[in-house]
């Protein structure tokens, strides 16, 4: 055979045969892990009826908003925020699910939101793995972080597309501090793109700034007169890649009001501190026995990867929303501390194979009957007919009184009713005092029966909205019109 014959000859491993054996060696190696994370899969397909709520339609609006008008710099949605400054800082976010919307409807946007949110945690275990971890660690390490990852997971909203993006910029940050290379710069374009899908790029560039922080205290204690280049570069670049975005100019005005100057938690749990019940248990137990573990043998990773996981256990502790990357962090970080204190057990790879296929089999057939679902399925919460009611008793000109989760569905589904909607959940357009306003609304206190002045149309949740609607009814400024499901619509009365 011919030098050129011999190099026309497919490797083994690119054969069909040769896929087949790595694909069952990668089973039998990783097949409890492989099942954790297929199984996770599942169970997000099987809540996709579950997770179009409150920052789902406020995606698909606001992208259609841009799709027709072009990135918005004022806000034309709502009478609370009319006319004030809207730095839509997720512009891309929003944009992306609603082209896709428009390819495919709700099923493909909430497909591909549950691809985004499993296949951030499959990248999470593949790193695992990858620095050194055990498949049976790993395996051990992700039942918690499943617990403490899917509630935040399971919500379709812009952070979905931000899961993927902060693993990928782990990725480059964990494998950098065990052998550098200018790989690491490649989490600048990464930056670029999360800084226009969501804000939790600030937790992006807080950890390359971190890694170059790490690098250039390492760098002085070698050579204290030296600076590394490298490392300024990278602690310093990582803050400025936040600002290429349309908003540039408006963003530390936009982040400031988010992280300090928002009064969120008392109308949105997630912002709200997390206390230990049996929800968040699993977090409680990442953060404690990852303290533990790194007390035990916390040199077997770097300096980096012990900061990575304080810094975001410190963050789960401050809202609950933020469990997620503490969950995709410790997954990363903590197998191979566990493999360090514990003996590692061979498995038993035919049953790892054969559990892994099943497993994997049914995370298909699963996507498979809910491709299948009809598009009516995938917003069960929220029926047209009480938007339809809603927006024909609002008329040409009267104005909507609907609180969370329900007002960017209403201008979602009703467009004319823009400008109309008292307020939605964009609320870092709100000042205190309408916070506080929206609050005593809510708890029926002080002078809240001014609030409902002007407005002809109330729409409200049945389950957490009932004593409002019994005073509103009661106080014969409003009448019931119509219950469909969970969503209540009242008519002004007289």
């Amino acid at each position: 055979m011919s030098a050129r014959q011999q190099t026309a000859v497919p490797p083994l491993a690119r054969t069909p045969r040769g896929l087949a054996a790595r694909l069952a060696r990668l089973l039998e190696e990783n097949g409890t892990l492989v099942m954790v994370v297929a199984a996770f899969g599942i169970v997000m397909l099987v809540a996709l009826r579950h997770a179009l709520v409150v920052d789902g339609w406020l995606a698909l609006a606001s992208g259609r908003e841009i799709a027709k008008h072009g990135l918005p710099s004022h806000d034309m949605l709502t009478v609370w925020a009319h006319g004030r400054r809207w730095v839509d800082q997720q512009w891309l976010a929003q944009l992306l699910f609603y082209w896709l919307w428009r390819a495919g409807g709700f099923k493909l946007v909430l497909l591909v939101h549950a691809a985004l949110a499993t296949g951030a945690l499959a990248m999470a275990a593949a790193l695992a793995r990858r620095v050194g971890g055990t498949a049976r660690a790993a395996t051990w390490i992700c039942l918690p972080v499943i617990v403490a990852y899917y509630p935040e997971a399971a919500v379709m909203r812009p952070q979905s597309f931000a899961y993927p993006l902060f693993v990928a910029v782990l990725w480059l940050l964990v494998t950098d501090a065990r052998s550098p290379s200018r790989r690491i710069f490649l989490t600048f374009p990464l930056l670029v793109l999360w800084a226009n899908l969501h804000g939790s790029v600030l937790l992006g560039a807080g950890l390359v700034s971190l890694a170059g922080v790490v690098e250039l205290v390492g760098s002085l204690r070698s050579e204290p007169r030296r600076l590394s280049r490298r490392a300024l570069a990278v602690a310093t670049g990582a803050w400025l890649c936040l600002l290429v975005s349309p908003y540039a100019a408006h963003l530390p005005a936009y982040y400031e009001k988010v992280l300090f100057g928002g009064d969120f938690s008392h109308f949105v749990t997630e912002w709200a501190p997390t206390t230990l019940t049996a929800a968040t248990a699993p977090v409680y137990l990442l953060v404690l026995a990852g303290m533990w573990l790194l007390g035990r043998a916390g040199g077997k990773v770097s300096a980096f990867e012990k900061l990575a996981l304080l810094a975001t256990g410190v963050l789960a502790f401050q809202a609950l929303r933020n469990t997620a990357w503490l969950g995709l962090t410790a997954l990363v970080v903590l197998p191979v501390l566990v493999d360090s204190v514990r003996p590692v057990v061979d498995e038993p790879r035919r049953l790892n194979r054969l559990l892994a296929t099943a497993v994997v089999a049914g995370a298909f057939v699963a996507a498979g009957g809910v491709a299948a679902k009809a598009q009516s399925w995938f917003i069960g919460g929220f029926p047209p007919s009480a938007a339809h009611a809603a927006a024909a008793a609002a008329g040409s000109d009267g104005k909507v009184l609907a609180m969370s989760p329900y007002a960017d569905w209403l201008l979602w589904s009703n467009p004319e009713l823009a400008g109309r909607v008292a307020f939605d959940a964009r609320f870092e357009l709100l000042t205190r005092s309408q916070l506080g306003t929206l609050g005593a609304f809510e708890a029926r206190a002080g002078n809240w029966i001014s609030t409902a002045r002007g407005y002809r149309v109330f729409v409200l949740d049945r389950r957490t909205d009932s004593k409002l609607r019994s005073a509103l009814v009661h106080a014969r400024i409003a009448r019931l019109l119509l219950v469909d499901r969970d969503v209540v619509v009242l008519l002004r009365a007289g």
